[in-house]
């Protein structure tokens, strides 16, 4: 195995620790199913919790609010504490989280459920796999290595939302209540059981023998340009997260697909993710962060155009999945080479979490505004109308994203001719 991975390009630290990288990323996936698996089936868990499109967005919202608290501090702990007790505290919480979701939880209580998810899935959990990536992986193999650990999101992901899909169709002949609730005993299940096997699998040695962070490497930190730009092209990245799961609900309510459909549609996409990060990072070790990111953004943005300008009819249904996935190709892309940009941007090693936890403070901010941006729209407009408003947002931050990656590409530049 070693000598194919060395004829594929690994350097002999990553090559080493591959399977460690992967192991994370199935941890990195299987956590944010509770938090979120309620757009796969969006139009089942508003009808069966008796939700409005602005309640909807704002769970949301609240788990951007108390990840955003949970990122500026977290980063920090990560690079003190065991990657191996974060990793398994976050997934047993989260998951216990799960099975006080099947309480008969009113708006209230099911806010202080998301909330709860926001600190349990999000404060030193993905600081804490940041930082386990870059520290287990080679200088000239970040591309990959980040690569294969959203890959490995992904194909996790993927499998893991094919069986939720499952599980839905089995008890939704009883009513769309039964569904969700095997849908969630399902999630809370996998997700414990991925605690346990990250405290037995994941070594304790993986913090890495690095320097004791302090506040004044902290604040060295904060004044590096690298951190801002990179955590301005993971918000106009991460926007694109929060708006594509309402390209679900688009499917199913202007375009006529069946509610099981759609969450299949939602589902495969993921398969599409190895194709996206996998081979996003061997193309982005080879033509440079900086054009992969610019060209992705582009792509993105060009086939949300394109998604908008196809007539609302179950004619377009075809086109749809087409430009739908291509996007979702190149949003990979970009959501895996974004945190190789620390490499490239001189972030000490040692400081991989801490750096982590700033550019997500300020990246994933798009999850405090746009769900309940995007529920409110489709609230306030029926029909396409609110779509088109939620898809128009969703471009114009793609093209800023690209902008920004120009700055980017300005900012190396400037730093090689020093």
């Amino acid at each position: 195995m070693s000598t194919l991975l060395k004829k594929l390009g690994f350097g002999p630290k990553t090559a080493r620790n591959l399977l460690a990288i992967i192991i994370v990323a199935f941890g990195g996936a299987i956590i944010y199913g509770l938090p979120y698996f309620r757009y796969d089936y969006y139009d089942a868990y508003v009808a069966a919790y008796n939700l409005t499109d602005t309640q909807m967005g704002t769970f949301g919202s609240i788990l951007g609010i108390f990840g955003m608290i949970s990122y500026l501090f977290g980063g920090v702990v990560a690079d003190r504490f065991s990657t191996r007790t974060i990793l398994t505290v976050s997934l047993i919480g989260t998951g216990l989280g799960g099975f006080i979701h099947l309480l008969p939880l009113s708006y209230p209580q099911l806010l202080a459920l998301y909330a709860f998810w926001g600190i349990s899935s999000l404060f030193a959990f993905w600081p804490a796999c940041m930082k386990a990536v870059r520290i287990l992986s080679d200088d000239d193999d970040q591309g990959k290595a980040y690569g294969f650990f959203e890959g490995g999101r992904g194909i996790a992901a993927a499998l893991m939302s094919l069986g939720a899909v499952g599980a839905f169709a089995l008890k939704q002949g009883s009513d769309d209540i039964a569904g969700m609730r095997t849908v969630i005993i399902y999630y809370s299940v996998i997700t414990i059981l991925m605690g346990v096997f990250s405290w037995f699998s994941v070594k304790e040695d993986i913090k890495e023998e690095s320097e004791r962070v302090t506040f004044k490497g902290i604040g060295k930190l904060l004044k590096n340009p690298a951190i801002w730009i990179i955590s301005m092209v993971t918000f106009f990245n991460y926007g694109y997260t929060q708006f594509q799961y309402y390209f679900t609900p688009y499917s199913t309510e202007i375009l006529g697909m069946s509610v099981t459909l759609g969450a299949l549609i939602a589902s495969s996409k993921r398969w599409l993710s190895l194709l996206g990060n996998v081979g996003g990072g061997f193309w982005t070790d080879k033509v440079g962060t900086g054009n992969s990111l610019l060209i992705s953004f582009v792509v993105m943005a060009a086939a949300t155009v394109g998604i908008m300008v196809l007539p609302p009819a179950a004619t377009s249904g075809v086109p749809f999945v087409i430009l739908f996935l291509l996007s979702y190709v190149f949003y990979n892309v970009n959501y895996a080479m974004s945190w190789a940009m620390m490499e490239k941007g001189g972030i000490p090693s040692e400081y991989s979490a801490t750096a982590a936890g700033i550019i997500s403070t300020v990246g994933y901010l798009p999850e405090i505004f746009c769900p309940t941006m995007a529920g409110t729209m489709l609230e306030n407009n029926s029909g396409t109308a609110g779509y088109m408003q939620i898809f128009t947002v969703l471009t114009v931050m793609l093209v800023l994203g690209a902008i920004t990656v120009l700055i980017w590409k300005a900012y190396l530049k400037k730093q090689e001719n020093k």
